[in-house]
This record gives structure tokens, sequence and C-alpha cells, in this order.
């Protein structure tokens, strides 16, 4: 599918479901807003049915309450088999378990996303691995329908760009980007203020756990390649949320001589991650992918059932092809 092809079936159906992958972040929380609200003045019903809560410092987003989660008290609509579940920012494979329902129940599932997708995972919707983020994509569908954004819709849009763009410095970031950008700001979005709930209202346990995390660091592959490990009991010690380790990752790429930064870290329920971040010459998108994950060239990620030492050697193989 294409821009045209969303367009035309949002204009030709009535009833939708959003959702957005595990752990939301800045880029799905703020496409599905936007999407939500403006479907939302065409007259459809809609909803928005996370696997996971939104994190704290995403509250301000949500105006209205548009984002919900799925708990154990959720009433899903009657008409549920009638809707079509539109999953933003990652494929059908990473939305959670709680979001089992929506994919077996609802009438038809359409993906909405701009990261590279897997060969073997086919999909319907409108992928552009181009765009600098899935916020940028709603932006475009928006106009396309010819819907005014709201200030509270450009605010989640322009939340969504900084995110994923890393404040505008990412390989992706285009003059669309910044086009887009400008006119999110006209529409509303004050950059400083979103830069602020972003960035500078961390907890004292983040700042507990990025010191705690920063002290297993090891620089490898001629200091090329850095490695940072976060068991629970390290989340559970720093007392932070784990939605807070989210941005350990980029910090080794600081370094001049570092080129893929790799975190593994763990969530209070055993939940393993691998978190991938390169400036450009290793793919983390092809190494996440033979791992079961995905993502782009220089951020990607996985999740993982083996012990750290396990999968440590087995990425770490991977990079070598990369950086040796």
């Amino acid at each position: 599918m294409k821009l045209n092809d969303i367009t035309r079936y949002i204009q030709d159906n009535n009833s939708f479901i959003l959702t957005t992958h595990e752990s939301p972040d800045g880029d799905g929380l703020g496409a599905e807003y936007a999407l939500c609200e403006t479907l939302i003045e065409m007259g459809k019903e809609v909803e928005i049915l996370n696997s996971d809560p939104l994190g704290p410092r995403y509250e301000f987003l949500n105006k209205g309450n548009l984002i919900q989660h799925i708990t154990s008290e959720t009433v899903y609509p009657d008409n549920l088999s009638e809707r079509t579940l539109f999953i933003l920012d990652t494929d059908i494979t990473n939305t959670g378990t709680r979001t089992a329902c929506l994919l077996e129940k609802c009438s038809k599932v359409l993906v909405i996303d701009h990261h590279t997708p897997e060969k073997n995972r086919p999909m319907e919707g409108w992928l552009n691995p181009q765009a600098s983020s899935t916020c940028e994509m709603i932006f475009q569908i928006i106009q396309k329908l010819g819907r005014q954004i709201s200030r509270n819709s450009a605010v989640a849009l322009y939340t969504g760009i900084v995110y994923d763009t890393g404040s505008f410095i990412y390989p992706k970031t285009t003059a669309r980007t910044f086009r887009i950008a400008e006119d999110l700001v006209n529409r509303g979005a004050v950059p400083n203020e979103i830069f602020t709930e972003l960035y500078q209202k961390r907890s004292i346990g983040s700042l507990m756990l990025q010191s705690l995390v920063s002290s297993t660091l090891l620089l490898l592959m001629d200091n090329r390649c850095a490695v940072q490990v976060m068991p629970r009991e390290t989340l559970i010690a720093s007392r932070a949320e784990y939605d807070e380790s989210q941005e350990i990752v980029n910090i080794p790429l600081q370094c001049g001589t570092v080129d893929v930064s790799v975190f593994f870290k763990e969530e209070l329920n055993g939940t393993r991650h691998c978190s991938m971040r390169s400036k450009k010459l290793v793919d983390c998108a092809a190494i996440a992918h033979k791992f079961g994950g995905g993502g782009h060239k220089t951020a990607a990620g996985f999740r993982f059932r083996n012990s750290f030492p396990d999968i440590q050697e087995k990425v770490l193989e991977e990079v070598a092809r990369y950086l040796t």
C-alpha cells in the first residue's frame, strides 16, 4: 500500500483500533495520538489500546486521556470484529502479548511503519523506511486527508520526530523532516518545552541507574564497540522505572572511537532486551533481524531469553563482522 491507499482506506471505513509496540516511545505514542485525534475529528469510531502503559515522561502528550493500555479490566468494543487495527511504528510481532485479542478479532490489520521490514514477515500497510519517523508519515496522512492538525497533535507529532531523529541528528533526518517540524511549530509545538519534557525532567532513580550501568561499560574491538549490561537487580537497586533506561544505550556513542553501542537489559518481570545504536558502519537492523528483532541501520533491538553472557557472545560475533 502507498499513502493514497491508506488515506482512501481511512475515508472508506469507520471503526478503528490503534496500537504501537511494547514499551511505547515518543514516536509510537505521538503517531497514534495524532492519528486518533484526526479520526475522531472525521467522525470515526477509534480507540488507542496499547500493551504497555506510557511512561511518566510521556504523560504530557496524553491530552484527553486518549492513550489507554490494556489491563485485566479492559472492556473491548462490542464491534471489535468490525474494526481495523492500525499498528503504528512496529510490525505485528512486537505489539505485546496483551494485544493478542486485537490481532485475533479485528477484521483487518494494517501496519504504518518506517522501520525496514524483514523479508519473511509479509505485512499489509504503508511501509516507508526512508521516513525519519512514523510521526512524519502520520503528518503526511493527515495532510493528504485534508484535515487540520490541532496544537495537541502538533505537539505529539513534533515529539515523535524529535525522539526518533535524536533531536534532528540521525541519518534519516532530511529537509522534509525540517519542513514538517517548522509546520508543527507554527501550529503550536514549542521546541524547548518538548525538549524539557523529554530530557530535562529525569528522576533521581534514572541518574542512579545511569551510574550503575556505566560501571559495567566494556570497550572492545580497539575501543570501537561499547557494551553495557542492566540485569533487573540493577534496576531494582536504582529505584528507576524500566522506561528510564531507554537513553543509556546512546551515551557511549559520545566517545570518538566508538562505532557501535550494545546494551543488554532486563525488565522487572524478567523480559530481556538488547538495544543497539551505531554511527553508520554497523548495520544494527541486520544484526537484530538475526535474533528475531528489527529496527533501523543505526538503531535496532530484539528480545532474548539467553543468559547475558551467552547472548553477548553471539551478538558480538555479529558486530565483529563489521569492525574486524
